[in-house]
């Protein structure tokens, strides 16, 4: 009766990890869902209601980044600010605690412990608080909740002067200077590897920026901000599949690369794909113009490194008009199911019972990987992960993947005055957020895979003991019901294991899939501004119209689209 009761109350525990697994992926497939439809109202009540989070506070800066990008959705910009804020000052904290608090990790699940963000996350967090900043600088009118009768929080839109829309302006430059110092410590602590440390979204909204402030300064600041963008191009995105056709040969080849010189790098480990080639194409024509502007007599000496072909390149005036588009939604971290040899560790566990131990496993407990499915993450990252042969044991577990994405093709902006196009030009992408999610995965598998497996050898070895000292006392009496007593005690201890194992698939679940950015000049008028996709049948959308009042005034658009 005694073993009844610890068996029910063991799968009572287990049915509470799967459970607290499933309400956080739960709630990520549900945001997701409305955020990619446009729904920013029920997606924020969905937040709110969430039982994951009010359950599992250890993920508090995930709700908080989910929170501020749905109000930045929500055209609440100044709400926005305050929420990602919060998450920035809460993101420091953590940092500061990460290693102790990590430790608890060897003996737990992941997904038990502290969310403390994606690298690339953390960097998201700054692009959106400039974003909001620059958005506001534009805007009559900025959301302000105030405190009405009974505690009740009253939304009100107060009017901006143009002061305030200028002091918006300079705290989107701010901002700028607060992401350039996060990401230079994060180059220098990930320097030598081929990971995101860098963010080219920094270095072209930046350069927007310090060109729609005006300056000397900051048209100086820009230009050199384009120059960056363009070496960073090349030095750190060619580990990206949107960027680089050989992007697998990049990555594997890093470290020999300053050894070989950049011109045998480019040649043998760099074939651009289209989205390189226009993106380039963009940053040539700002370096270019730019340098003839700011460098007049030097401007040949300053694009010199950077081989811009000026018989392709020609000079343009900086544009009036800046299009940001946000296409799609980040494609989502999953589990994948994989294996790992006990046997290594049974021999560790007890060294003369080792070859024993393995076959009882293998034998009797089926601890085998079916036919054809081997195919653990760290073989798809080059990680020697442990060889697996028929004759070994093996355990299944759970580690996170990206899904299978790919970058959509090339965006055409397309500009209408009454029933006439005047102009189309290309969109080029800046960010391929599911390639650099992809990396963040592999990277984070790299560290994961030794501790995790480690972890759950031993647990499994500990049950197997187990299973095997109730078969030796029941053997004698009857060999099935000692195989299925083993049998059914392991099972029950593997499947405790398993659900505390989970992969932790916990992500920013609702930025978008890319960005993309352009500049363009429109004379005064009224425009229809239309968007379609290169290569895909009926594509066309309109995003919105445009009033040019003057060419000397500035106007800036950001869209989320989906195709």
């Amino acid at each position: 009766m005694v073993r009844v009761k610890k068996l029910l109350f063991y799968f009572l525990c287990i049915t509470l990890l799967v459970s607290c697994a499933s309400r956080g992926r739960k709630i990520s497939r549900e945001l997701r869902s409305m955020v990619k439809q446009g729904d920013y109202a029920n997606a924020l009540k969905s937040l709110e209601a969430s039982e994951f989070f009010k359950k599992n506070p250890e993920s508090k800066l995930l709700y908080l980044m989910e929170k501020g990008l749905i109000y930045h959705g929500l055209g609440r910009y100044a709400k926005s600010i305050e929420v990602f804020e919060e998450a920035k000052t809460l993101a420091r904290k953590q940092y500061t605690v990460r290693v102790s608090k990590k430790l608890k990790t060897y003996i737990a699940n992941e997904s038990s412990d502290i969310y403390y963000g994606e690298k690339y996350e953390l960097s998201t967090l700054f692009y959106y608080q400039a974003l909001n900043h620059f958005i506001l600088s534009y805007k009559d009118e900025v959301d302000h909740e105030k405190l009405a009768e009974k505690g009740e929080i009253k939304l009100e839109w107060k009017k901006q002067s143009d002061n305030d829309k200028r002091q918006s302006l300079f705290r989107a430059r701010a901002e700028l200077l607060a992401w350039d110092s996060f990401l230079k410590d994060l180059k220098n602590e990930r320097s030598g590897n081929p990971v995101f440390k860098n963010d080219l979204s920094a270095k072209i909204l930046g350069a927007r920026i310090h060109e729609t402030i005006g300056t000397s300064q900051d048209r100086e600041i820009a230009y050199q901000l384009y120059k960056d963008a363009n070496i960073l191009l090349i030095k750190n995105y060619n580990a990206y599949k949107a960027f680089n056709m050989k992007n697998v040969d990049y990555i594997k080849s890093f470290e020999k690369f300053p050894k070989m010189g950049m011109e045998k790098v480019v040649k043998d480990y760099i074939s651009m794909s289209t989205h390189q080639k226009e993106l380039k194409n963009f940053l040539d024509e700002k370096v270019l113009s730019l340098s003839k502007k700011l460098r007049p007599r030097t401007w040949r000496r300053e694009i010199a490194p950077f081989k811009i072909d000026t018989k392709k390149i020609k000079t343009q005036e900086t544009g009036n008009i800046s299009i940001l588009i946000e296409e799609g939604i980040i494609p989502a971290k999953i589990p994948s199911k994989q294996f790992f040899g006990l046997g290594e560790s049974l021999t560790k566990e007890s060294p003369a019972m080792a070859m024993l131990l393995g076959s009882f496993a293998a034998d009797v407990l089926g601890l085998m990987p079916p036919a054809g499915t081997y195919d653990p993450v760290g073989a798809n990252v080059g990680m020697a992960v442990g060889y697996v042969a028929a004759t070994q044991a093996a355990i299944s577990f759970e580690l996170p993947v990206i899904e299978e994405h790919h970058a959509k093709g090339s965006f055409v902006l397309e500009v209408w005055s009454d029933k006439s196009k005047v102009k189309e030009k290309i969109i080029p992408l800046v960010n391929p957020m599911g390639d650099i999610a992809e990396q963040a995965v592999v990277e984070q598998s790299a560290w994961l895979y030794p501790k995790l497996g480690a972890r759950l050898a031993t647990k499994h070895v500990i049950a197997i003991l187990a299973a095997y000292a109730t078969y030796k006392s029941l053997k004698d009496q009857n060999e099935f019901l000692a195989k299925s007593g083993a049998v059914l005690q392991y099972v029950a201890s593997s499947k405790g294991i398993e659900a505390s194992e989970q992969a932790d698939t916990r992500q920013w679940a609702t930025i978008p899939a890319s960005i993309r950015m352009t500049e363009l000049n429109l004379l005064p008028g009224t425009y229809n501004l239309k968007l379609r996709v290169e290569g895909l049948e009926n594509s066309t959308k309109s995003i919105g119209q445009v009033m040019v009042e003057s060419k000397k005034k500035k106007y800036f658009i950001q869209k989320r689209v989906n195709f």
